[in-house]
């Protein structure tokens, strides 16, 4: 298999330009998160175990609707996917929670499995990357009838927003219902992106941390 070059734009200016070229801005981006993260802050224990990721998914799709929906970005269900798209820019956008977003080292992976459907949207086709080439599986290959209508003219991307509070806007290939692999990741916020600040490298421990000692009276 060809090496998969993956865009990825890491410096918040930059972002924000990149996300210009959508039409959107990083405040609509944070929007999304906020009203996302607070949805799945406000599960009760008495709920389900699904109850923070599915309130999270419903808020968020609202949240991405409300700030993007202008008359150009339109509601978008192909397939059964919930997103918007912009059929001049030629660009789709869905919402996804994943485990981590931002991170360099290890790639979002979604808290509950892409279905079929979205494979067909962002499967590697969509974005004709030159040389490269997925295996198929007929397991996970869609029902020969059920195709993505505007797979050639669209490329589909999340806002993929993390349990840690971090956020990307990124189009992923998808296979085996997992992220295969991404053709652009845009980061938009790291809550914690300070954090090589507070840990010495090396495994050392954190600067001015105390551990308390009480000495007890021998009898």
């Amino acid at each position: 298999m060809a090496a998969f070059n993956t865009a990825i734009t890491d410096n918040p200016q930059n972002a924000e330009v990149r996300l210009a070229d959508f039409g959107l801005a990083p405040m609509q981006i944070l929007a999304i998160r906020d009203s996302a993260r607070a949805a799945a802050d406000d599960a009760s224990p008495l709920m389900p175990l699904n109850a923070p990721g599915t309130l999270a998914y419903i808020r968020g799709v609202e949240a991405l609707r409300a700030q993007v929906l202008d008359g150009e970005w339109v509601i978008d269900r192909t397939l059964g996917v919930e997103a918007v798209i912009n059929r001049e820019l030629g660009i789709r956008v869905g919402y996804q929670n994943v485990d981590r977003a931002c991170d360099l080292v290890f790639k979002p992976m979604p808290r509950s499995m892409k279905g079929s459907a979205s494979e067909r949207m962002c499967s590697a086709p969509l974005f004709e990357y030159c040389g490269m080439v997925l295996e198929t599986d007929h397991d996970r290959v869609p029902r020969a009838d059920v195709k993505d209508p505007h797979a050639d003219q669209v490329a589909t991307y999340f806002v993929m927003v993390g349990e840690d509070g971090s956020v990307e806007l990124s189009s992923p290939i998808i296979e085996n219902q997992r992220y295969g692999d991404f053709r652009e990741r845009i980061f938009v916020d790291r809550p914690d992106e300070d954090w090589e600040d507070r840990i010495e490298p090396e495994g050392e421990p954190l600067d001015d941390f105390d551990v308390p000692v009480s000495i007890k009276d021998k009898l």
